[in-house]
């Protein structure tokens, strides 16, 4: 599902010195920021003789920021950012060499910065590395229908094969091949676990992003189907690969899209769901936000008021006119849902009713969004006959395991599939890591990349095929 990018405070970090003497806040200083439970590290460089200062934040890989607007007196040092509301007051302690301070941005939190020999770097440990036991390449195929190519990677195992492919499909939102997200890069760590497992593998970037062709924006998720199709194809030439046993994987609306492709083309050898959805999306949303916003603090009452209003509001975007026909109808309903919250509700969706319709109106009328909220993956699941795999995270708070698994049980259980599996891994979350805050803020600083338990079940599913 869409993943919103976290901490804006880190986006347009930008100040400017004012210095008379004030060589002690020359150097490096870290701190942590913590928002929601979730720590996160941010680095300054002041450089005083260059009159400026650099910000990086390594989970939002951004690096050496230069900014403008700081004001330094004495002991006391203050930022101030107006474009973001955000403001960072504090005072130098000479003996432990710490600046003490509060970093606001509608709420406060203590942010403290120490000084520091580097800067920070976020490593992830299951990113591979050169030398590969088994071959890769980069490749292009052709999607006839929208007449584009589609540019990505194949790795097949050592040896003469046939090997079977595994074509991965990613969430929402523009994906690489890699499907990168906070530093991770999931689909290179399946794509190498499966490949040194006996498993050929195609990852791709989606169209409009990187190397491939088209436009992501204009597209929804039929057309991200036939790209699909096309790889399928393109993996029937491959000489290595074994024509009976070419499948998909697919991640969150990837999980949602394997399903539609093997129901309106066929020639899909096997499934393996990861977080994807079976129930209505509009049902869905709806239970995504309740879930995302309890874990933020949302009252009971606001949750109650969410789950009686947001239906009202989707069903409005779903109806068959033009957007300009539906804009003020939408705005209405949207401010009778945020008037309805408590006062320290309103305040986790926006400054006021209009700030909320504002962030929610820029993607409820794209292309996408209007295919996505209108569509049911149901009837495609009830036409599935090929061998399944279905993995949903217990604290999964974008797909819920219990409503979707349930779902896919019943649809292939309709459809007379003899071979499926519908596992809800305890403790996983969206992007199968065991979590523990459970949010969404923790992706980005759990160490974790796809926990080796669901690479294994892949794995073990697909070598038994």
């Amino acid at each position: 599902m869409k993943y919103t990018t976290l901490f804006s405070f880190i986006l347009a970090f930008t100040f400017s010195l004012s210095i008379t003497g004030q060589d002690k806040f020359d150097g490096l200083w870290g701190g942590i920021i913590t928002s929601s439970g979730i720590e996160i590290e941010v680095n300054f460089e002041v450089q005083i003789k260059a009159n400026r200062i650099l910000l990086s934040v390594p989970l939002q890989k951004v690096y050496d920021q230069v900014g403008s607007g700081l004001d330094i007196k004495g002991d006391s040092i203050f930022f101030d950012y107006s474009s973001f509301n955000a403001s960072y007051k504090g005072l130098y302690n000479a003996e432990k060499e710490e600046i003490i301070g509060v970093w606001t941005q509608g709420l406060s939190a203590e942010l403290n910065l120490k000084r520091i020999d580097e800067k920070s770097e976020i490593v992830r440990l299951q990113v591979p590395k050169e030398p590969f036991p088994y071959s890769y390449e980069n490749v292009k195929f052709h999607n006839d229908e929208a007449d584009i190519d589609l540019a990505g990677t194949i790795t097949i195992p050592e040896g003469e094969g046939p090997f079977p492919l595994a074509i991965l499909i990613s969430g929402s939102g523009p994906q690489d091949r890699n499907s990168e997200i906070l530093n991770h890069k999931p689909f290179l760590v399946i794509a190498d676990h499966l490949t040194r497992n006996g498993i050929a593998v195609l990852r791709y970037d989606d169209r409009g992003v990187k190397y491939s062709g088209g436009n992501y924006t204009e597209s929804t998720s039929a057309d991200f189907a036939t790209d699909v199709l096309a790889a399928i194809k393109y993996g029937h030439t491959l000489e290595k690969i074994d024509s009976k046993k070419i499948g998909l994987i697919g991640h969150s609306e990837g999980g949602m899209i394997a399903p539609k492709v093997a129901a309106d083309y066929g020639n899909v050898d096997f499934i393996v769901s990861i977080a994807g959805p079976a129930i209505p999306i509009a049902e869905l949303m709806t239970i995504q936000n309740k879930l995302i916003l309890e874990k933020i603090g949302m009252s009971a009452e606001g949750l109650s008021i969410l789950e009686e209003k947001l239906p009202k509001i989707y069903s409005i975007v779903n109806q068959d006119k033009e957007p300009k026909e539906l804009f003020d109808t939408l705005i209405d309903e949207v401010k009778v849902f945020y008037n309805a919250l408590p006062e320290d509700d309103q305040k986790l969706l926006g400054q006021n009713s209009s700030a909320y319709y504002m962030t929610i109106s820029a993607t409820f009328f794209t292309p996408w969004f209007r295919y996505f909220l209108a569509y049911d993956p149901g009837p495609s699941w009830q036409k599935v006959t090929c061998p399944v795999l279905a993995l949903n995270g217990s604290e999964d708070i974008q797909v819920s395991a219990k409503e979707n698994l349930a779902a896919i049980k019943k649809y292939l259980e309709m459809a007379g599939n003899k071979n499926h599996q519908e596992i809800e891994l305890e403790g996983f979350n969206h992007l199968m890591q065991q979590c523990n805050v459970c949010s969404l803020q923790e992706y980005a600083i759990i160490e974790t990349t796809f926990d080796p338990k669901a690479l294994d079940l892949i794995t073990g599913f697909l070598q038994g095929l």
